[in-house]
């Protein structure tokens, strides 16, 4: 049975996380398309750090979604430990203000920048600093918010050392999944190919072609998508070997390591045939519904959402099969 300390962190989490989410689908979905917002809060390339744009925005998010997953699996009999605790009211109403206010003040910042961009790309890093600190602020305030203090600070105190040692290792994982994915043309090839024969049981004008340097390209009705590194798989398949190895580690008492060896086998097949059904919506939203909100939205969120979702269900009934204990 779930204890209730476990019930109030799920749910504070899934508020947490909710609000983020469905903030950035707001933004993407309606504010960043009306021309206010074009005219007067989009700001240039040099107010924004490369890490956090583009592929490298995608990789810095999974390696993100990477080393949150770890923790929790590295630390899930302590979670399931956690003690009750009473949300306190006035707290979470003032650090909801002050996170509406650092998320105001970052578009203020925008706002002059914008509307002094001669004078403000003289002093671009320590304005892009400062952007990205309110937008730090916002996400510091609105946790206080979802978890007061009181679970924050002893967290802190308990994990310090955790918390030190996994965020080194984001940067190790950031890095290495760049590395990994030096072997992304086979596997973006193998998603081309597949996807090209499900779509033309579906629609007459299907393209699939590959050029050299610049990978496969698959078109349907007028939309085309190149399937690059973060669309070939590969970076699903590392999140997957490095989760399952952190089950290796927490539960190597208690497996059967035959079983568990089949386990991964399973699991890494299902892995890339989950990337390739990410794959096949993301076109079908493209032609059926939007192509904006299939690159923009889906693109970016569907990845860690099917895989958060399909690593849960994959461990809840494997481990039955090889836990000894469970």
């Amino acid at each position: 049975m779930i204890k209730k300390g476990l019930k109030q962190f799920i749910a504070r989490t899934a508020v947490f996380f909710g609000f983020l989410i469905s903030l950035q689908l707001g933004i993407f979905l309606f504010l960043s398309n009306k021309p206010f917002f074009r005219k007067y809060l989009a700001v240039p390339e040099q107010f924004y750090f490369p890490i956090l744009e583009g592929l490298n925005k995608q990789n810095f998010l999974s390696s993100a979604f990477f080393v949150v997953a770890a923790f929790l699996l590295w630390r899930w009999k302590d979670i399931k430990k956690f003690k009750a605790y009473k949300q306190e009211r006035k707290e979470t109403i003032i650090f909801s203000l002050l996170a509406f206010l650092s998320f105001s003040l970052h578009y203020l910042l925008k706002f002059l920048i914008n509307r002094n961009l001669n004078v403000a790309l003289s002093y671009s890093f320590l304005l892009t600093l400062l952007k990205y600190a309110l937008n730090l602020l916002f996400i510091v305030f609105l946790a206080f918010a979802a978890y007061n203090k009181k679970f924050i600070y002893s967290f802190i105190k308990r994990y310090y050392k955790d918390i030190v040692g996994f965020t080194v290792l984001l940067f190790f994982y950031y890095r290495l999944m760049w590395w990994f994915q030096d072997s992304w043309l086979y596997f973006s090839s193998t998603v081309g190919v597949i996807l090209k024969f499900v779509f033309s049981l579906m629609f007459d004008n299907v393209v699939f072609k590959v050029s050299n340097g610049a990978g496969p390209t698959l078109g349907v009705e007028g939309f085309y998508i190149g399937i690059s590194k973060v669309c070939s798989g590969i970076e699903s398949l590392l999140l997957f070997i490095s989760l399952f190895i952190i089950l290796v580690i927490t539960n190597w008492k208690h497996l059967n390591k035959k079983r568990m060896l089949i386990l991964f086998m399973v699991g890494l097949i299902g892995t890339y045939f989950m990337n390739i059904l990410r794959v096949f919506l993301l076109v079908l939203i493209a032609v059926k519904l939007s192509p904006k909100f299939a690159v923009d939205v889906f693109h970016t969120n569907a990845g860690w959402i099917f895989f958060l979702v399909y690593f849960i269900v994959f461990w809840h009934f494997g481990r039955k099969w090889v836990l000894a204990d469970a």
